[in-house]
């Protein structure tokens, strides 16, 4: 640009100059005015009585005019000059003009051309967060959770590591894709002992075939792909997304990174996943403003839950959305939203019933259709932030296709259809200094289950905000169950848990 301007300064300063010259010359060409014949004096007057006789002074008077008549042919001449210089600035004038007018025209293609090459320096954005920490789960050793979890124990952890790649190649077009890296399933518990069988443990130990050494050693871990879809965006009132996507559901399904949530536990419905976390399939969305409200949509048609499989069996779809209201007016920023799902879930086995010829047999072990009904609510007032949510459940199993009931309670029983309840409350304060945001948690759950259909969930934490990106969580929760609508075979409160969770959090 620096150049551009310099370049049309030049052209701009020549034909100011040619405009000057152009005038300077005509200026110069133009005759002096003829000086005003001396008038007759007074001491010579002329009286009226005198005779008037020709007088031989007379003379030189008419010798004088003549030279004034004899020099018009020079005068002629030099009014063509005139006009072959004046032809000559005005062509020199044009071509000028004609230059500007070409250089300006290159200077305008040259930063149209950069506007247009602007975006595409953008293609591709990489973001992200990561999480480390330390955490200790405290539970009596009698507990049956005990005795599938690791416990009364301290380990430091790699909590999340997720990338965001998000590309906007052209307009009206965008592609995300989340991936998120782990250390597991090393350790895990592969097999029980006894009379389960072998006990054993998952290894992912193996030598780096890629090492500088032939036994250079490796532990291999897993890639969780988060989600990864396409969208066109054209029009705000409505989107259309592709792929695998986060349910839009609540509050922390959809901002589930950890730099954006409150608390580091998650809700016992999302746990225990009473709506898909994701699915693939079809999400058409978007917005509109009605005064200070933000209305906003969604509808969702997809495969329905992928825990078993990312493939739809017998073209039984998921079904489902959300509309949300959004009014941010400064001091008070409140968020008011509906979530809904249903879908039939199933599971199907594949035998070998003969092999002259070879004969497969296709059948269901169980299936259920489910509908779920949430409802949230955040409320931001100064640097108060309360968030509200409950969330009700309906399993009904499909008759013939029942799974195994409670093993221990009641042992070759088959499942039951269930409602299931729960909602939690959570309020967090900003304090004034060093960035401190402590919060208290609070949560009740009901569903059947064979440590107790009613389970509470209390928690204190802290939350201290160094910068933008660099924030330390601590959280302390107690888990207590108890009977609420069903007697269990034992007291459920050995299972009752003490937990504690740190974590630095760092977003990308």
């Amino acid at each position: 640009m620096p150049n551009a301007l310099m370049t049309r300064f030049g052209l701009a300063t020549l034909l100011v100059l040619a405009c000057s010259l152009l005038g300077h010359r005509a200026s110069a060409q133009t005759p002096a005015p003829a000086p005003a014949s001396d008038p007759v004096e007074a001491s010579d007057p002329v009286e009226a009585s005198d005779p008037v006789e020709p007088a031989s002074d007379l003379a030189p008077t008419v010798v004088a005019v003549e030279p004034a008549v004899v020099a018009v042919p020079p005068a002629v001449d030099d009014a063509a000059r005139r006009d072959a210089e004046l032809a000559a600035l005005k062509a020199e004038l044009a071509a000028t003009r004609a230059q500007i007018e070409a250089v300006t025209a290159r200077q305008d293609d040259a930063e149209a051309a950069a506007v247009d090459e602007t975006p595409k320096q953008d293609l591709l954005k990489i973001s992200g967060f990561a999480d480390m920490g330390v955490q200790r789960l405290w539970i009596d050793k009698g507990s049956l959770i005990a005795r599938v979890f690791p416990t009364n124990s301290t380990s430091f952890v790699i909590g999340n590591v997720n990338l965001y790649f998000d590309a906007q190649p052209v307009d009206d077009w965008r592609a995300l894709v989340e991936v998120r890296f782990t250390n597991a399933p090393l350790g895990d518990t592969q097999s029980y002992g006894g009379i389960a069988g072998t006990f054993a443990r998952k290894d992912t130990f193996s030598y780096d075939p890629h090492g500088t050494a032939i036994n250079a050693p490796m532990w291999a871990g897993a890639v969780v792909l988060e989600r990864a879809w396409i969208e066109w965006n054209e029009h705000q009132a409505f989107k259309l997304r592709m792929g695998n996507w986060f349910t839009p559901f609540g509050i922390w399904n959809v901002d589930h990174g950890s730099p954006t949530l409150i608390a580091l536990m998650l809700p016992q419905f999302i746990l225990q996943r009473w709506m898909p976390m994701r699915q693939t399939g079809l999400m058409g969305y978007g917005n509109a403003f009605a005064g200070e409200w933000e209305l906003g949509y969604a509808l969702t048609f997809s495969n329905g839950r992928q825990e078993l499989s990312n493939f739809n069996f017998e073209d039984k779809f998921g079904y489902g959305g959300r509309l949300y209201a959004r009014r941010d007016t400064g001091a008070v920023n409140t968020t008011f939203g509906l979530s809904y799902f249903t879908g039939t879930t199933s599971d199907e086995v594949i035998d070998v019933t003969a092999l002259a010829p070879v004969t497969f047999e296709k059948k269901k072990t169980w299936e259920y259709n489910e509908h779920v009904l949430g409802a949230d609510a955040s409320i931001d007032i100064d640097a108060t932030r309360i968030r509200a949510e409950a969330m009700l459940r309906r399993v009904t199993y499909t008759p013939g296709r029942r799974p195994p009931g409670d093993p221990i309670a009641a042992p070759g029983s088959v499942a039951a259809d269930a409602w299931q309840q729960s909602a939690y409350l959570l309020v967090a304060n900003q304090l004034p200094w060093a960035g401190i945001e402590p919060f208290l948690w609070s949560e009740l759950m009901t569903s059947p289950s064979p440590i107790g259909d009613g389970v509470l969930v209390a928690s204190v934490g802290l939350n201290v905000h160094f910068n933008a990106a660099i924030t330390w969580k601590t959280q302390l929760t107690r888990v207590h169950f108890f009977d609420w609508m069903y007697d269990s075979a034992t007291d459920p409160s050995i299972n009752d848990a003490s937990a504690a969770y740190s974590r630095i959090v760092l977003a990308f």
